[in-house]
């Protein structure tokens, strides 16, 4: 088997993250939390010059920590 470096790890753990978030599916990662993608909806907002700009739908990668047993 071939040695990996630590970097090696973590680019492909990112890179299997990232796909599987791509597909609409949750990464669970057992002792740290669960990764998922939640759609927002456009929404006006105000800038603190007065402007009022309208930001577009958008999907969102959400994460929550997991809770101590």
């Amino acid at each position: 088997m071939a040695k990996i470096t630590r970097d090696q790890a973590v680019a492909a753990l990112v890179e299997v993250v990232r796909e599987t978030l791509e597909r609409g599916e949750e990464v669970h990662l057992p002792g740290l939390g669960t990764f998922r993608v939640e759609y927002r909806p456009s929404q006006t907002e105000e800038l603190p010059t007065g402007e009022v700009v309208m930001r577009p739908p958008r999907n969102e990668i959400v994460f929550s920590p997991q809770t101590k047993p």
